[in-house]
């Protein structure tokens, strides 16, 4: 029989542990051995990290993103996580990759990362003038003028197209004016009134 110390399965601290082992026989003879039992850490932490994030744009700078982020050790249990950039932080439009590293208290680093995709799929909001009646000033009918303006939460002001455009002559009778605004990722919205030219003179 060998007798060791410390004993098979026992717990080992982190360092280098000597383990001294005997054996006797029947007739009193004993030998004597040793080996050395050494506990490292090189695990990194895991990572615990969002999937690829899709969100809206707000403003002209993007839109925020707030996201969790963890990591665990199997020695030190929860270790901090850094991220860069950081959660709720201002994502401009397009794909941004988020980078993610966690260290444990023995310099093992897990690194990581994630896309955060801020999209622009709201059109532009139109600002029309309400329908309109104005006086036939020859046969031809009347021109009318009018303002149409329109603001994109991306792009700010935004071109407006108007059909029949401002200062066109209106035949008397009812017509319709078409108006559309695109912003710089292609979100179009339309919209129309009713320029009405009439004979009361």
């Amino acid at each position: 029989t060998v007798t060791c110390t410390p004993a098979s399965g026992s717990t080992f601290a982190f360092t280098t542990t000597t383990v001294n082992c005997s054996a006797l026989d029947t007739r009193g003879n004993t030998a004597n051995g040793s080996f050395t039992v050494t506990v490292q850490d090189t695990t990194p932490p895991m990572l615990n990290l969002p999937a690829n994030m899709t969100t809206e744009a707000t403003s002209s700078s993007g839109a925020t993103a707030t996201y969790p982020a963890s990591a665990s050790d199997l020695v030190d249990g929860p270790v901090s996580v850094t991220c860069s950039p950081a959660s709720g932080t201002m994502f401009p439009v397009g794909v941004t990759t988020v980078n993610c590293s966690a260290t444990d208290s023995r310099n093992n680093t897990a690194n990581g990362s994630f896309t955060v995709t801020v999209t622009d799929t709201t059109a532009p909001v139109l600002t029309l003038p309400a329908n309109m009646s104005i006086e036939a000033t020859s046969p031809a009918g009347a021109p009318a003028i009018f303002s149409a303006t329109s603001t994109d939460l991306v792009d700010g002001a935004v071109a407006v197209i108007c059909s029949p455009a401002s200062g066109s002559t209106f035949p008397v009778g009812v017509t319709t004016v078409n108006c559309s605004a695109t912003d710089s990722h292609s979100n179009t919205t339309n919209g129309s009134f009713t320029v009405t030219v009439q004979d009361t003179t």
